[in-house]
């Protein structure tokens, strides 16, 4: 099928062609109409328009193309994505500067769509990987990663530099990792928080953009914590100052509890966030975004830090602890007599204090009592749709073994899925466990100071009933709301209640 372009400036039939319409009337309708990026007339003389278009804003174009010739036109509507996919079969034929630009502009609207898109969906990510004969894009909808679209790599390679083009001073590189974050207002007026990462690949580059409404903050009773972790946490979030850490895997909610943690903070203190990028914006907190890939980072850094001290507040959020620079941050504010809101990447509450003092936080500091208030450890889960949820894993050996070690009523994700699903998912819970070390007075610094880690869980279970993550997922798997199978592969194989290895997972 033949195309011709529609701007005023490169009107020209391609595929050696004639028009079967007047390419300047064309041209000149869709200019007026605003829909130079939004439909085509091929050269059989049929319009092919982008999805969601009201019919009724082709009714001129219909009667320019009739009037060309002679004949009332089909209507071919496609994705924004097909509509970009026609235009670049079309590009090939294209030489001149003003089509290029043409082409380009129509990279743009791409992007945009892809940004739309993720919206529409709930995705938390967006997954672009460019591969030797072409692109994917994929979306992660409540955990579960789903292929969105095919694209052409000429169209990925256009939507990733689209991508890296609306934040500023930011380039996409294909052979280098690099990073960008942005602001994006949908159509609806929406305002989106985007952080953008590409990391090359032997076979191209793989780009993962993650997507955050900056207005919306879950509240910590809606997350998934049981009655008694949340009492926990208000508890430890009440000391006069120390540590207090959200703890997870990637993916695990961990900004997300972070912003509860924020949102419950009394308002008659003062806090300030530091974070790369900041992803929720809160009235009472003053919000300060570094960017760890600027120049002279380290003492662009230091010199925020030292502006926060003199800003005196009463609380400071480090959106992670990732690094030495932000571990002595968290340190230094926490040995001040602050309450420091933070983020770390590990496995369970236990296994944060060694990652802090890999990090190089003095590990006297961690024996003492004042210098860490808590720490919550924590998995997102998929929730089993209750509409097409299943009785039975398909595999009976499987089913016999959570059968022994759940009882008969428990539920599975039906992977077909059905309308009120994505694949048998209909949201996400946590799993976690609470250790509020602010809470004891008796041997549990004891225990850190001599690295007696493997005890630390035993005790704390004992002395604050605390349940291990197994213990919080278990009460989830018997209510249904949770796989056992696809939980087994979050938080570990499940032991039975009440044995020593299921005691020493907490």
């Amino acid at each position: 099928m033949g195309l011709f372009s529609m701007k005023s400036g490169s009107i020209r039939a391609v595929a050696g062609r004639s028009p079967a319409a007047d390419p300047r009337a064309v041209a000149d309708y869709l200019s007026g109409a605003g829909l130079e990026d939004k439909a085509m007339v091929d050269t059989e003389g049929n319009i092919v328009a982008v999805q969601g278009i009201p019919r009724r804003w082709l009714t001129g174009l219909t009667e320019v193309v009739e009037t060309s010739r002679g004949k009332t036109p089909g209507i071919r509507f496609v994705s924004p994505l097909g509509f970009q996919k026609i235009r670049d079969n079309a590009a090939a034929h294209l030489k001149s500067g003003s089509q290029q630009a043409e082409i380009k502009l129509a990279g743009n609207v791409t992007v945009d769509y892809v940004l739309e898109g993720a919206v529409l969906a709930n995705a938390s990510d967006i997954y672009l990987d460019l591969r030797r004969d072409g692109a994917v894009l994929s979306h992660r909808v409540w955990g579960q990663v789903t292929q969105v679209e095919t694209m052409t790599l000429e169209m990925g390679r256009s939507v990733a530099r689209g991508l890296f083009s609306k934040a500023d001073n930011a380039q996409w590189q294909e052979k280098a990792p690099c990073d960008c974050s942005f602001s994006y207002r949908t159509e609806q007026g929406r305002h989106y928080r985007v952080r953008c990462n590409s990391l090359p690949d032997i076979r191209g580059q793989s780009l993962s953009c993650r997507v955050r409404d900056p207005a919306f903050v879950l509240p910590l009773s809606e997350a998934g914590y049981s009655a008694h972790q949340r009492d926990l946490i208000r508890r430890i979030c009440r000391a006069p100052g120390g540590l207090i850490i959200v703890s997870g895997e990637t993916n695990s909610g961990k900004s997300t509890s972070l912003a509860g943690l924020m949102l419950d903070a009394p308002r008659r203190e003062r806090m300030i966030e530091i974070a790369d990028p900041v992803e929720v914006e809160m009235e009472h907190c003053t919000h300060v975004e570094i960017d760890h890939y600027r120049e002279n980072a380290r003492e662009y850094f230091s010199s925020v830090l030292a502006a926060t001290v003199r800003q005196n507040p009463d609380s400071l959020v480090l959106g992670e602890i990732r690094d030495e620079d932000t571990a002595q941050a968290a340190q230094s504010m926490a040995i001040q007599g602050k309450r420091v809101y933070s983020s770390l990447h590990t496995q369970s509450c236990v296994a944060a204090i060694p990652r802090l003092m890999n990090l190089g936080v003095d590990p006297h500091l961690l024996s003492l009592r004042e210098f860490c208030a808590g720490i919550i450890n924590q998995n997102l889960v998929p929730v089993v749709c209750r509409n097409c949820g299943l009785d039975r894993h398909p595999d009976p050996e499987q089913q016999a073994r959570y059968a022994g070690l759940f009882g008969e009523d428990i539920r599975f994700i039906n992977p077909e899925g059905c309308d009120d699903c994505v694949a048998g998912v209909t949201g996400q819970t946590l799993v976690a466990e609470v250790y509020p070390l602010y809470l004891d007075n008796k041997r549990a610094h004891q225990m850190i100071a001599r690295q007696e880690l493997w005890q630390l869980a035993s005790y704390m279970q004992e002395e604050f009933q605390i349940q291990s993550k197994q213990a919080h997922a278990r009460d989830k798997v018997l209510a249904g709301t949770i796989d056992p199978a696809m939980t087994e592969a979050i938080i570990g194989e499940w032991t039975p209640p009440g044995t020593p290895e299921e005691v020493a997972r907490g």
